[in-house]
């Protein structure tokens, strides 16, 4: 995916895997903002085989998504546990459609992880709204 999308020339030609969404889904991501971010990715996938198959389209996204949430393998000698590349995701999405175009088929999805910035994806998660707490606790409150 370019940073601006399909509509504007991308100069560069810099492409990553995704990009944090802008919108507020405060009503339907709890914590969203504070532990969790929402990202809009293509998984490109050839999904007609499975569906010929009689597998469900919940269930084709929830195995990429599992298969997203598999650490790379570790490398010899290596100390630190590797994690995934793309933060801890939810294995349920917000919303997904099943899309073809000249390229091949593709799954566009929008999906909730737990890194507010991660070099994978353009962009980086909003702030959310956290309640502060103002000086020292009044009397009555105490």
């Amino acid at each position: 995916m370019s940073e601006y999308g399909s509509a504007l020339p991308d100069y560069n030609n810099r492409k990553r895997q995704g990009k944090y969404h802008g919108s507020d889904f405060y009503g339907t991501v709890p914590s969203y903002g504070i532990k969790k971010w929402v990202v809009g990715v293509y998984i490109d996938v050839d999904y007609k085989p499975y569906l010929e198959e009689c597998i469900s389209e919940e269930d084709i996204v929830k195995r990429c998504i599992e298969f997203l949430n598999q650490p790379p393998p570790r490398r010899k000698y290596q100390k630190k546990k590797p994690q995934p590349l793309y933060g801890n995701i939810d294995d349920q999405p917000i919303r997904f459609n099943f899309k073809e175009d000249e390229d091949g088929t593709f799954i566009e999805a929008l999906l909730i992880t737990d890194q507010k910035k991660n070099k994978k994806f353009w962009g980086a998660g909003g702030i959310g709204a956290i309640k502060r707490k103002r000086g020292r606790p009044r009397k009555d409150e105490q």
